[in-house]
């Protein structure tokens, strides 16, 4: 079983989730792991794969990044370059475009295989919410310039909550209600906030202390938000 570093948000190219980042590169076991950036969510943004290759690389990972969008990627070389992967990093945008190129492609299997063999995935926002079951997500107003609500997406299911990234923006707390709709255990997280999840245990990872994390769970009857330490 692998591991999983789930990103509230925060501005990489700021050197805001830094503590987090290294602890994803530690994660890995390797010096110089190769890391593969998937900016799918983005629609392959080139300045957002800069930011990465250049976080990354000053922290000495080999990245890559795998551009689904692009003219001629084909399943077997989403599938090839997911495999390579010792890290994985899934960067923010929107969601539910970010899930159909992944099936189309069979990337979310692919994903999922590297899980299996120990591979590091994670990421931030969008790069949070895949790891869920679902997620809070704002892939209308992304999608429509602006326009829709938020909204829930599927996720890959690898960790067995529902998860608002963002918590501590204000439109993120409709995620309060949802999340009673969903009848599943919620996990939410602040800007610069990560769930770090190892072998089927969890822990906070916060690059700004001031930040925080709550879990939300019903007990006999009673949904119940509580802080995560």
């Amino acid at each position: 079983m692998g591991t999983i570093v789930a990103i509230g948000g925060g501005e990489l190219g700021l050197g805001e989730t830094r503590l987090i980042d290294q602890e994803i590169v530690r994660l890995s076991g390797k010096t110089n792991p190769a890391l593969l950036f998937l900016p799918t969510a983005s629609r392959d943004a080139e300045n957002y794969i800069d930011t990465v290759k250049t976080q990354f690389g000053a922290l000495g990972c080999q990245v890559s990044a795998l551009c689904l969008t692009r003219d001629g990627m084909t399943a077997d070389m989403a599938r090839e370059a997911v495999s390579a992967a010792d890290i994985v990093y899934v960067g923010g945008g929107s969601t539910a475009f970010m899930m159909v190129q992944w099936q189309k492609f069979g990337v979310d299997e692919a994903l999922k295989a590297a899980y299996a063999r120990g591979a590091v995935l994670s990421g931030l926002s969008a790069g949070s919410i895949c790891w869920f079951v679902a997620g809070h997500s704002d892939s209308d107003l992304i999608d429509n310039n602006g326009v829709g609500a938020y909204r829930w997406v599927n996720g890959l299911g690898l960790l067995p909550f529902v998860n608002c990234p963002h918590y501590d923006e204000p439109e993120r707390q409709s995620f309060n209600e949802m999340v009673k709709e969903q009848g599943l255990e919620g996990i939410a997280l602040e800007n610069n906030v990560a769930l770090v999840a190892v072998n089927g245990g969890y822990a906070i990872l916060k690059a700004d202390p001031a930040k925080k994390a709550y879990r939300f769970f019903r007990s006999d009857g009673v949904w119940t938000k509580q802080e995560m330490a």
